[in-house]
């Protein structure tokens, strides 16, 4: 496979990552490509069509829970017990794993997660989730579970992407690669396995990424344009290319004004082009002053944000 890096991305990024103080780092980073589609003097949230507003503010006073409180941790994805749950299968979960409840197995040596409802006598939507850098997702307490399941009832498969030798935290790839990385080539062949064992609503399909995770969204997007129902990708990079792929799945992007690992004119520019193709499904939502991190979270209580995702459907 050939690919390449983001353009000017800083070799020390994955030490110095490491070394902040967010645990797990959901971090990625590159140069902004040109073409911010000029300042942002506020916050805006643009929605169908690009008509913007002023977002609202987003929920306080802890995460989505269903009957108690969702363990989140001090930073975004850090496992609260990073000794539980590592009882996984060799291969992918048997068709015993159809009752309610957290599953872990690998799959070509990558360890693979996935959560399911009680049924509910009809095929389940599924929501196929991209971590960010550094980051172990693996643990039924993790936010977007209990988020999505207090919704409606939701399996969420979780997939990893182990660390690449070549480019830090680029581990899904993105729009600046010529073909598929193997992390994301894994995680779309279970996620078919998924499918055909267990019966989820193929036109029911979701992505949800943050950081490198919201990299592997926009080039999922570009890959397969009509296959998923929704997307969501938070302080994710892209480069300004497939918009009018990207046009063809209903998409919510999120950035930070102040995002020091992803510059926000990148989100900003691939936002503009898929308006210019005739994208009339796509919203973007800039968090004034927000670094990278906490963009990410304010996202994740974004008012709305999951009930607009589960609400989308393909034909």
């Amino acid at each position: 496979m050939t690919s390449s890096p983001k353009i000017g991305r800083p070799a020390l990024l994955g030490a110095v990552l490491l070394a902040t103080t967010w645990g797990q780092t959901p971090g990625c980073a590159s140069d902004s490509k040109s073409g911010p589609q000029g300042g942002s003097s506020g916050a805006t949230s643009a929605g169908h069509g690009g008509t913007a507003g002023t977002i609202g503010s987003a929920a306080t006073g802890g995460r989505y829970a269903t009957g108690g409180a969702v363990a989140t941790g001090g930073s975004i994805g850090e496992r609260p017990d990073a000794s539980a749950g590592d009882d996984s299968a060799e291969v992918g979960p048997s068709n015993d794993a159809l009752a309610a409840g957290f599953i872990t197995w690998t799959y070509q040596d990558t360890p693979m997660g996935l959560f399911m409802p009680a049924p509910i006598g009809k095929p389940l939507p599924v929501v196929m989730y991209l971590h960010a850098c550094q980051n172990d997702p693996l643990y039924e307490g993790f936010w977007i579970i209990s988020a999505l399941n207090a919704i409606e009832p939701c399996a969420v498969f979780l997939p990893t992407a182990p660390p690449g030798i070549d480019y830090a935290c680029a581990d899904w790839g993105g729009t600046y690669d010529s073909a598929l990385r193997p992390n994301m080539i894994n995680a779309l062949a279970e996620l078919d396995r998924l499918i055909g064992q267990y019966g989820f609503d193929t036109k029911r399909q979701y992505l949800y990424g943050e950081s490198m995770g919201g990299e592997g969204v926009y080039r999922l997007l570009v890959d397969y344009p009509t296959r998923f129902a929704g997307a969501v990708a938070a302080a994710g990079y892209t480069l300004d290319t497939g918009a009018g792929e990207m046009a063809e799945t209903p998409l919510w992007i999120f950035h930070g004004s102040e995002d020091s690992i992803n510059p926000v004119e990148n989100d900003r520019a691939i936002y503009q082009s898929i308006l210019d193709a005739g994208g009339t499904q796509v919203r973007y939502t800039e968090y004034p002053g927000l670094d990278h991190v906490p963009a990410i979270e304010q996202a994740r209580t974004e008012p709305g944000l999951l009930q607009w995702l589960l609400s989308q459907h393909r034909d």
